[in-house]
């Protein structure tokens, strides 16, 4: 009989008992690698079923010439996951913080790594 209930499960009855988490956001456009590599992380929102779905999209370059000209580009995207309240306050760095709930579905985790891939082409989409 239990198994027939849990079977009965919706995603959305799911995310109503999803852990929900306090998000800081990122200083965005800062060249954080140090002199010779570059490495930028740059927030995104994604639209998708009615909801925002947060997302960093990381990029990492390597530099091996004189005209610093790039050698090697890396690129991935960590979704951090639904966006529950935008930038509600500020920590004591005066950091910016939403709340967040992590998408566990795997459904939808395929769907939204196909979305990211397309628009970014790149092969890897994480889910946090």
């Amino acid at each position: 009989m239990s198994a027939l209930i849990l079977k009965g499960l919706t995603s959305q009855t799911r995310r109503l008992s999803a852990v929900k988490y306090v998000y800081v956001h990122v200083t965005e456009g800062e060249d954080i690698g140090f002199e010779g590599r570059s490495y930028r992380i740059a927030e995104g929102l994604l639209d998708y079923q009615g909801r925002k779905v947060l997302y960093l999209n990381s990029e990492a370059s390597g530099v091996s010439f004189c005209d610093r000209s790039y050698a090697m580009h890396l690129g991935s995207i960590n979704v951090k996951g639904y966006v529950v309240r935008w930038r509600y306050g500020t920590n004591k760095k005066g950091e910016a913080l939403s709340q967040i709930e992590p998408i566990t579905d795997e459904g939808e985790q395929r769907e939204i790594s196909k979305l990211l891939k397309a628009r970014y082409n790149v092969s890897a989409v994480r889910f946090e």
